[in-house]
């Protein structure tokens, strides 16, 4: 089952080439209908005179509830349009779509062939201009204009290629971008408007499994669609986004819904819709929304000061597998591993080192890296967590340590960076012999070895390491050149080497390689 993040398809469309009518390849089929006996018809007749109490919201349906709803919350969920120009030609060669535009990657390979289709049509050297949009949904929470969205509608985009367009026909140019929070993927929009509808926040907390609820977007570039559906379940995590306590719903969500209105009977806010689950693209009867409890906070933030403070530790991690796991002598089946630690930074201070296993954060234990985003990044600043950590210190077995660590403030994205790497370029010399499978060199720095080459087929092609790559580490020994290498290499003739590396782009990485 794949989650499927529900923005709309990107549309490519050559100019003057018409592709028909624009229904995102919707296919628009008739349901069949079944035939009524009288009885059933009676039976009918019967409940629909009836209200029905739906004692969880404490309130009763008529056959005026869903319409009042609709009329009150459709009029503020808007259409976000992303619109742009994308100039292709033969001349070019093979046809790519940058990918700053925001795509995943099966809706660029879909527009990458639809174009290489298209390209026999086009003189040899001539270009041809693609107009090129994709939309999502977006809520006015507030009179003065504000908008919250999902993140990954927006992402990588110029405010200037931002349109909002208003179910009564007003269009607004000029959106600001407030802020963005990537780790629950949500962003907040501004547009000069006054008086503008806007929908009121209701308590997602409130909400119970069964509960019915109404999703307002535009999905397929069917703008302003509603569906019905319940809250099928709370507290899913698809991992879509660091930071997920989602609402489940039976509400139908396609692609275009990303950042639309997941209401009560109320017409109150109490989720932001996300993605769906599907094996199609389209919905298969379960969708994912953000709750108004995550979702006001973050817009609150924003709005106010143009972030969500968030508490931060300062860690590379790297997955806890079970190769290191054995290499390093744990024999839990939880934990990540610490890879390396950000110099100044909260684990720094509270004494966190390279090769840690975190388990447990305040008793909770971490299964995986994105329970430690999810448990961490939840937080505020300034709070303190204990870290119930796992350490070599030379024993017979891994020392157990609670280290208390108060959390630092997030830096903004593009101020974290990685641990800071030294000079790539080997020095000139004659790469030194197999290594594992491995040519390498001195680096110029002296802080490792540089891999040259590696041999297909070996112990470290099938642990992934590729030429460029720099060994800093070898089962926690430094290792300057290759004779060093083998120097460590030899002192575990058995198992799994542990390896300490720094990627050609800049990463960092621990990976095991079998010692036989």
């Amino acid at each position: 089952m794949k989650f499927s993040r529900s923005m709309n398809p990107s549309r490519a469309i050559a100019q003057p080439t018409s592709f028909g009518p624009e229904l995102s390849g919707s296919i628009l089929t008739r349901a069949g209908i079944p035939r009524l006996t009288a009885a059933c018809l009676t039976a009918a007749a019967l409940l629909a005179s009836q209200p029905v109490q739906v004692h969880a919201q404490d309130q009763v349906i008529t056959r005026n509830t869903y319409r009042d709803v609709a009329k009150k919350v459709m009029p503020a969920v808007v259409n976000v349009k992303i619109k742009s120009n994308i100039v292709f030609g033969r001349a070019r060669g093979k046809i790519t779509i940058p990918p700053s535009f925001g795509l995943d990657e099966d809706t660029r390979d879909y527009l990458e062939q639809l174009f290489e289709r298209q390209m026999p049509n086009l003189t040899p050297g001539e270009e041809e201009e693609y107009k090129y949009a994709r939309s999502g949904s977006g809520v006015v929470i507030s009179p003065d204009g504000y908008i919250i969205t999902s993140h990954h509608v927006v992402r990588d985009v110029d405010p200037a290629d931002i349109e909002i367009a208003l179910p009564d026909g007003r269009t607004f140019s000029g959106v600001k971008m407030v802020g963005q929070d990537e780790l629950t993927d949500l962003a907040v929009l501004k547009v000069e408007g006054s008086n503008l509808p806007s929908v009121a926040w209701g308590d997602s907390e409130l909400t119970e499994v069964g509960d019915i609820v109404m999703a307002i977007g535009n999905p397929l570039e069917f703008n302003n669609s509603v569906s019905e559906g319940i809250v099928s379940a709370k507290h899913r995590v698809i991992r879509k986004a660091p930071i997920e306590d989602l609402l489940q719903t039976t509400a139908v969500i396609n692609p275009g819904n990303s950042g639309g209105a997941l209401v009560n009977l109320n017409g109150e806010l109490i989720g932001i819709n996300m993605a769906i689950a599907t094996n199609t693209g389209t919905w298969m009867g379960l969708g994912f929304a953000i709750p108004s409890k995550t979702a006001r906070f973050v817009a609150e933030n924003v709005i106010a000061q143009g972030k969500v403070p968030r508490g931060y530790l300062g860690i590379d991690m790297s997955p806890l597998t079970g190769s290191i796991a054995q290499q390093m002598g744990y024999n839990k089946n939880f934990g990540i591993v610490v890879r390396d630690v950000r110099p100044g930074s909260a684990a720094e201070k509270g004494g966190l080192q390279r090769y840690d296993i975190i388990a447990r954060v305040n008793d909770r234990e971490i299964k995986e890296m994105f329970d430690m985003h999810n448990n961490i990044g939840a937080r505020k600043a300034g709070e303190t967590v204990q870290l119930e950590i796992y350490r070599d210190e030379g024993q017979s077995s891994l020392t157990q340590k609670m280290l208390p660590v108060t959390l630092d403030e997030r830096p903004a994205p593009d101020q974290i960076v990685s641990a800071p790497n030294g000079v790539r370029a080997p020095a000139v010399a004659t790469p030194d012999p197999d290594v594992l499978g491995l040519k390498v060199s001195p680096s110029a720095d002296n802080r490792g070895v540089v891999v040259d080459d590696v041999k297909p087929g070996s112990r470290a092609a099938h642990a992934g390491l590729e030429a460029g790559d720099v060994i800093l580490e070898m089962n926690k020994k430094k290792v300057q050149n290759a004779a060093e290498l083998q120097e460590a290499q030899q002192a575990r003739p058995s198992g799994e080497h542990l390896l300490y590396i720094e990627r050609k782009g800049g990463t960092s990485a621990i990976v095991t390689i079998s010692a036989e």
